[in-house]
């Protein structure tokens, strides 16, 4: 998956190798309403009644290679600051092989509860906070800023990435490991 928020990308933009900035993963939803208890006279019970009011937390982790230990640690006390705060999220969605489902939903940089720098590398998790998620129907690939997203990205099979760097364990789908290029 792939995020942007006001059209600032915060995981890979597509047309970056995988290997240096990766996909979200570690996703996780929270999707919530208010709720209230009512007290009815005479009732047995409490009724809880929906209220509405949709809250989704969109939580996801991302890593990203950079060309020096000062640019990671740079990154890694600056990125909550110059980031935007809010706007509309794109959410890219697609595997190896399908045509990506885009969905969208106005959130804000509710926080990031952890930025690290391991020597070049740097792990973020984002947390985006916001209403209900819609899917964009009819598009047969995404755009944003103009650019056409359709890059394909096919992932490592079998082994695990606990512990590892997992931007080692993607592969854009076109990488030659003869030594050729991308195609």
């Amino acid at each position: 998956m792939r995020v942007s928020l006001n059209n600032v990308w915060l995981t890979n933009d597509g047309t970056v190798d995988l290997r240096t900035w990766t996909d979200a993963y570690k996703v996780q939803l929270n999707g919530r309403q208010i709720v209230q208890d009512a007290q009815f006279l005479r009732a047995v019970s409490a009724q809880p009644l929906a209220r509405g009011n949709a809250v989704n937390e969109l939580r996801f982790t991302v890593t990203q290679q950079h060309a020096s230990v000062a640019a990671a640690s740079a990154f890694t006390l600056t990125a909550f600051s110059v980031l935007p705060t809010g706007g509309s999220a794109t959410l890219v969605c697609g595997g190896a092989g399908e045509t990506p489902v885009t969905c969208t939903f106005t959130a804000v940089l509710a926080e990031m509860p952890g930025c690290s720098f391991y020597g070049t590398r740097t792990e973020t998790q984002f947390v985006l906070r916001g209403g209900p998620i819609t899917e964009l129907g009819g598009a047969t690939a995404s755009t944003v800023d103009g650019a056409t997203l359709a890059t394909a990205y096919g992932y490592a099979a079998g082994g695990t990435v606990d512990g590892g760097n997992l931007a080692d364990d993607l592969l854009p789908a076109g990488l030659d490991l003869d030594g050729g290029t991308l195609a």
